[in-house]
């Protein structure tokens, strides 16, 4: 008699085991799905920039590109280049000495960017600002 009620517990808790298996599989399942099938695009500010800093006597040259998360933002980055690029300019423009050399400068610049053009557009779907190329002289 023992014997079948250790075999019934262990059969219920496989059986128990197996079955929230299969609902943790099931719940989180569509969440990977969806992770895997979001798309980011990727857009090109153009031309490379090239803008004195704030103190006047250095250059910077970047190429910047902007990753959104949707056609819709995409679509939004197109239309105002323009915007944009004077954005970019403005605060590139405004990088000073000390800021350079403080070791979290790109991350911190990056973050700057997102924010504005974010701002500037009425946007919030910018994934992130990659630098193609970065040159202070």
């Amino acid at each position: 008699m023992r014997r079948i009620a250790i075999i019934a517990i262990i059969i219920l808790l496989v059986l128990a085991v197996g079955i929230g298996s299969a609902i943790i599989y099931i719940l989180v399942s569509p969440n990977l799905d969806k992770k895997n099938n979001d798309e980011s695009y990727v857009y090109s500010t153009g031309e490379s920039f090239l803008t004195n800093i704030k103190d006047g006597s250095h250059y910077v040259k970047a190429d910047i590109l902007i990753e959104v998360s949707n056609k819709k933002s995409l679509k939004i980055l197109e239309q105002n280049n323009h915007k944009i690029r004077d954005q970019i300019i403005e605060i590139l423009g405004n990088i000073d000495e000390e800021e350079i050399k403080n070791e979290d400068f790109k991350k911190n610049l990056r973050n700057t960017l997102k924010e504005d053009l974010q701002k500037l557009l009425n946007i919030d779907k910018i994934e992130g600002i990659y630098f193609n190329e970065f040159i202070i002289q």
